[in-house]
């Protein structure tokens, strides 16, 4: 049983903790925020502008770079530093934190892409001050670049996460997840980690794609973060590979695509998932009947997701 001080930390700080992780070093719980279904169904997630941060939600998901406050750095073990540009939403961790009751902060970040305007994004092996001039389908990636093809975002490609060329770019995105928790983020929304079935350019195997995922979350909970598993669901039985490995998962569009059973891998585990169908590609009541179906807490965002579009698709009470 998990001492009486840690309880009341947890309900004071983030209306829950982790009762149902598995056993760190001592035989101590973890104390990263694991959520259960439904117990954080008032969230939302916004990556892109507009923003509105005004409702006090119980949970937000919002982008690393644009909460970066003034004076923020990424930090490696060569002792390089890369200064980043304060975000447009500044210091909003420490104010959402401010708040009574306080809301999660998950940030939001990609781990399996790069992304051409971001302050690190030269140090990628395969950059290009220009995006365009990054091979694109059907060219070949450049030889020893680990920057493959288009994701589908401006300025965005593919990562090559097979396992012999990881070596030259997680250094990178580990020190993302240490500026996250520098930051004081609750937890993180590790993105683009499924290119299995996205033309990514390179050979990626399932195996691949599993290993990634798990080595995120691995990397993710080393430094007392939370970490919900991105997409990848659909690849059938994958959701059931890994959700012991992730606190809870954040799908994209499963009512859109008749995926929404395959998250059973974590709510039969007592995992939240924070759904998310969007609005103009999908009927909002017949996506959120498929959420509610199965025990997801979801949304009807817009695309990219920002502040200007949120439907619940929470019960009725």
């Amino acid at each position: 049983m998990r001492p009486l001080v840690l309880l009341l930390v947890c309900a004071l700080l983030t209306g829950g903790c982790a009762g149902n992780g598995p056993a760190g070093p001592a035989g101590e719980e973890d104390t990263w925020w694991q959520p259960g279904p439904g117990e954080f169904a008032d969230w939302d997630w916004q990556i892109g502008e507009p923003y509105d941060l005004s409702a006090p939600r119980r949970m937000y998901d919002l982008d690393l770079f644009d909460l970066a406050p003034a004076g923020s750095e990424l930090r490696y073990p060569d002792g390089e530093v890369i200064p980043v540009p304060a975000g447009p939403l500044a210091g909003a961790v420490d104010e959402l934190h401010a708040r009574e009751p306080r809301p999660v902060v998950i940030c939001y970040l990609d781990t399996g892409a790069w992304e051409s305007y971001r302050p690190d994004a030269h140090l990628f092996p395969g950059h290009h001050a220009d995006a365009a001039d990054v091979p694109d389908r059907p060219a070949p990636p450049e030889p020893g670049s680990v920057i493959g093809w288009d994701t589908g975002w401006d300025g965005e490609r593919w990562l090559d996460i097979r396992e012999e060329s990881r070596d030259a770019f997680a250094p990178l995105i580990w020190a993302r997840l240490d500026l996250a928790a520098r930051m004081g983020c609750d937890g993180v929304e590790p993105d683009q980690n499924n290119p299995l079935g996205n033309d990514p350019g390179f050979p990626v195997t399932l195996d691949d794609q599993h290993s990634w995922y798990r080595e995120v979350a691995d990397q993710a909970h080393a430094r007392g973060l939370s970490v919900g598993m991105k997409n990848g669901h659909d690849q059938p039985g994958s959701a059931e590979v890994l959700a012991d490995a992730f606190d809870w998962a954040l799908p994209e569009e499963c009512a859109q695509f008749d995926e929404c059973a395959e998250l059973r891998a974590f709510t039969d585990r007592g995992k939240a998932v924070f759904a998310v169908d969007y609005a103009g590609s999908v009927d909002p009541s017949a996506a959120c009947r498929a959420h509610r179906a199965e025990g997801l807490d979801g949304l009807i965002k817009d695309e990219p997701p920002s502040g200007a579009h949120r439907t619940p698709c929470a019960a009725p009470r």
